[in-house]
């Protein structure tokens, strides 16, 4: 479903300069935030991020020269940020890096050592002026082995969010766009590339994204025939009008297309190509939405018509399942709803939705699903305990079965932040994707996390094995921030679950998995960070049926800051899963020397 919490102008990314709610509607903007509860559990191509005047809370400022210093580290890793008094950031750059590992097929036998050059060119784009803000990298990976080359490949990572301001105070078009490298099997440790943003994303820091330090094959502990190419890209022309103290009005529409295709061979693309071992979504999705304004004074409601059609495709072969054969099907999603939230006072506001659903899945891979024609219903409520404080709680009945919905973000202390999310949603694995794909902002050190929460955003797509079909998805994800004048330490636990809805040819999977990551300032030009990771799934795991394996993947490495715009790296890497058949069980070490350079 569309964002139902539009109260001002469209949003900026997290890292920008904060949208200014005025006085008289900061009460609706808080009650409104409810409607996320309701919103988020839709899983289709829901254009428009839910929260978008909220910016994650970052904690408190370092002083100087240690903020300074510090944040120039971290968007060396992460990302750059547009220029606070607007303009543009146009900053192309490379990364080289070399590796030494002595398993290169990641094989339980025969361990076969080899020496990889991993080159990566890519563009940054950051841009604060009145008509234009936006975020955007792209970087392809290109891995060359020197004793395998059938190993050799070319990925593609990319990522960016942005609004185009076409007409003021009446026209806007949203922007979105991601792509990474996933496993076929569900990742080690949990871990993907998919969402990884930055620079430097393929280098330098030991990160939870990329703890082997590439967004290749030996990025994720695998070989290349294992690897999925995952990419989504979204366009959202929408009018927004307010209409004095009467409401807010919003007509939109969204075109979404989301992929992934197993590597079969040098290069992957990371625009849908359809074919074998893929699968590929196209949707089209039209809203409408009208919030009363101040004049009700504590009550506010909010009425949505939300119309959904996506065409799947998929190759023969695609995931997990391996026999499964080429599909293509239809689902239509229409919803239409209402919701009062009725403000107690400036901490607690209380809200209810009553509406109508129906959804027509086709015939997914020639099963039979269960379409949904019902009543669909929530309570909950939304706890406003400080300004960088929100905690929303919901229990309802979307998408045929009943679930509750919790997302928050809270100020534990100054310097700590502590996020939450859990989610029961419905449809296709690229469904879920492009969902996500919709929540997506940046933050103040340009990485893209959850606009709801600040938390991880792609932590299910890449822990998850893929597989054709429609589910049901269960995920639970909380993570805490903490800045200290020279460390940033971070803990993420992540819980997800995917079961099979009606006849499709599935079978229930989970992943349950623990990282955490250190990074120390030694002194101004010099970063040691470390990380590690801990994940253990449940359920498909390889063409050998059912079982369970678990994961650990380590990290650690020094960043040596040489001038302004280059970086030297030494990092180690470990790698180890044991799974149940002896040939998806492995261990892997690798040894990493990495140069970036800007210009």
């Amino acid at each position: 479903m569309a964002d139902t919490t539009l109260f001002a102008p469209p949003h900026r990314p997290a890292h920008a300069a904060a949208v200014r709610i005025p006085p008289r509607t900061l009460w609706a903007a808080r009650s409104a935030l409810g409607s996320v509860a309701l919103a988020a559990q839709i899983q289709a191509a829901a254009a428009f991020p839910l929260t978008e005047d909220q910016a994650p809370p970052q904690g408190t400022e370092l002083a100087a020269p240690d903020e300074q210093t510090l944040q120039h580290q971290m968007d060396l890793a992460n990302g750059l940020l547009p220029p606070e008094g607007g303009g543009w950031i146009v900053m192309p750059y490379v990364n080289v890096e070399a590796m030494a590992t002595d398993n290169a097929l990641q094989a339980h036998a025969p361990r076969q050592w080899d020496l990889m050059t991993y080159l990566s060119p890519g563009i940054h784009l950051a841009s604060n002026e009145p008509r234009l803000q936006l975020t955007f990298d792209y970087a392809p990976g290109l891995s060359l082995y020197a004793r395998t080359s059938s190993l050799n490949s070319l990925t593609q990572q990319m990522n960016g969010v942005g609004t185009v301001t076409v007409v003021p105070d009446l026209l806007f078009i949203d922007l979105r766009a991601v792509a990474g490298v996933q496993s076929l099997y569900g990742g080690i440790g949990g871990l993907g590339t998919v969402g990884a943003a930055g620079p430097m994303a393929a280098a330098q820091q030991a990160s939870i994204a990329n703890l082997a330090g590439l967004t290749g094959a030996a990025g994720l502990g695998l070989a290349r025939d294992e690897e999925v190419q995952t990419s989504s890209v979204g366009i959202s022309p929408y009018l927004l009008r307010q209409f004095g103290d009467w409401g807010t009005g919003r007509l939109g529409y969204s075109f979404n297309a989301t992929s992934s295709s197993q590597l079969t061979g040098f290069a992957a693309s990371p625009f849908p190509n359809g074919g074998n071992a893929s699968q590929t979504l196209i949707s089209n999705e039209e809203t409408a939405h009208f919030a009363t304004g101040d004049f009700l004074q504590r009550l506010q409601s909010s009425f949505d018509v939300d119309l959904q059609q996506s065409q799947t495709n998929g190759g023969y072969g695609y995931g997990i399942t391996g026999s499964a054969p080429q599909t293509s099907f239809s689902i239509t999603r229409d919803y239409v709803s209402d919701k009062l939230t009725y403000q107690v006072n400036h901490t607690i506001a209380v809200f209810g939705s009553g509406g109508w659903e129906n959804i027509n899945y086709g015939q997914a891979g020639g099963y039979a699903t269960p379409n949904v024609n019902d009543l669909t219903w929530s309570v909950g409520t939304t706890l406003t305990p400080s300004p960088n404080s929100t905690l929303t709680v919901s229990y309802g009945h979307l998408n045929g079965f009943n679930s509750f919905t919790v997302n928050g973000q809270v100020a534990v202390t100054a310097r700590t932040t502590v996020s939450v999310s859990y989610l029961a949603s419905a449809g296709t694995q690229l469904e879920y994707l492009n969902s996500q794909l919709n929540l997506a902002t940046y933050n103040a050190s340009g990485t893209l996390v959850n606009g709801q929460t600040g938390g991880q955003l792609y932590g299910a797509t890449n822990a998850l094995p893929l597989q054709n079909g429609i589910f049901r998805t269960d995920t639970l994800t909380i993570g805490s921030t903490t800045l200290l004048d020279r460390d940033t330490l971070t803990l993420n636990l992540l819980w997800t679950k995917q079961t099979g809805l009606g006849g499709a040819a599935s079978i229930p999977t989970s992943a349950k998995t623990v990282t955490g990551q250190w990074l120390h300032q030694l002194r101004p030009d010099l970063t040691l960070s470390a990380a590690a990771s801990f994940s253990l799934q449940d359920g498909f795991f390889g063409y050998a049926g059912s079982g369970s394996a678990t994961s650990v993947a380590a990290s650690v490495g020094l960043q040596y800051q040489i001038s302004a715009k280059l970086a030297a790296s030494l990092g180690y890497s470990f790698f180890d899963r044991q799974a149940g058949t002896s040939v998806y069980s492995f261990y892997q070490n690798m040894l990493i020397l990495g140069i970036s350079k800007s210009f």
